[in-house]
């Protein structure tokens, strides 16, 4: 029974479940901060309406999604590339600690926030260990943890709509 397995499921159900559980928070709290962001814009001279803030905050949590998932194509560049040329010099050390404190400091201002990026990361962190366990190259399982994420983000974009609709109706 084992050898008819070729995808590992589980995993993938747990990537479509956290990317459209994050779909619809974004869903749900679209319209809330779009209306305060138009507003702030407003004081701040701004010429973007209330709708394209919405479209804008949808098109930037979809690059997310596609950022999160794109990211795992080569982490051991990404964090090379992140880390390794900040500490060649003491003055370069000394801004690379100050800016990471500071990095800190806002993940913990808004740890709720960074929560939901870290389950993303993790899911996908999940589905990518499951899929190449399977002997997947490394092509197949970037295009499936890109549809994968993206599908479940669109899903809960979409539930969100269609049952805000249907309960409203």
């Amino acid at each position: 029974m084992a050898k008819f397995i070729t995808l590992p499921f589980f995993s993938l159900a747990i990537v479509i479940l956290t990317y459209g559980s994050f779909g619809w928070y974004v869903g749900s709290s679209a319209m809330t901060w779009s209306h305060w962001l138009a507003e702030q814009g407003k004081t701040w001279g701004w010429l973007l309406t209330d709708q394209t803030i919405f479209l804008l905050l949808h098109f930037i949590a979809g690059f997310v999604v596609l950022l999160i998932s794109a990211s795992l194509a080569a982490p051991v560049a990404i964090i090379t590339f992140i880390f390794g040329s900040s500490f060649k010099s003491d003055s370069k050390a000394m801004i690379a600690v100050l800016l990471w404190s500071f990095a800190v400091v806002l993940m913990l201002r808004w740890i709720t926030d960074f929560s939901h990026f870290l389950l993303l990361l993790c899911a996908a962190i999940l589905a990518k260990l499951e899929l190449e366990k399977f002997n997947y190259s490394h092509w197949k399982v970037m295009s499936i943890l890109i549809l994968i994420c993206v599908g479940g983000f669109i899903l809960g974009l979409l539930g969100y709509y269609e049952f805000k609709s249907f309960f409203m109706s």
